[in-house]
């Protein structure tokens, strides 16, 4: 099973996905490495538009923009 928050820290080059002392976001991710990270079959889904939501969550959670902007902005993706 794949753990997507590490998958998405290895497609952003971060150490680790949290840094108590930097305010602000940590790194970037483009949508289009997020596309490649959901089409894993290892990621529990009943879609791949699912998994792309589930990754821009933790790209919330984990304060990472997506192509320079707020992950929330892509809350409500449709392929």
């Amino acid at each position: 099973m794949v753990i997507v928050a590490e998958q998405v820290r290895k497609e952003t080059g971060l150490k680790k996905l949290t840094d108590k002392d930097k305010k602000g976001w940590l790194g970037d991710i483009s949508l289009e490495k997020i596309k490649e990270i959901a089409k894993n079959k290892d990621i529990p889904s009943n879609s791949e538009e699912a998994k792309i939501r589930q990754i821009i969550g933790s790209c919330v959670s984990y304060q990472i923009t997506i192509d320079g902007k707020d992950p929330r902005e892509f809350k409500d993706y449709q392929g």
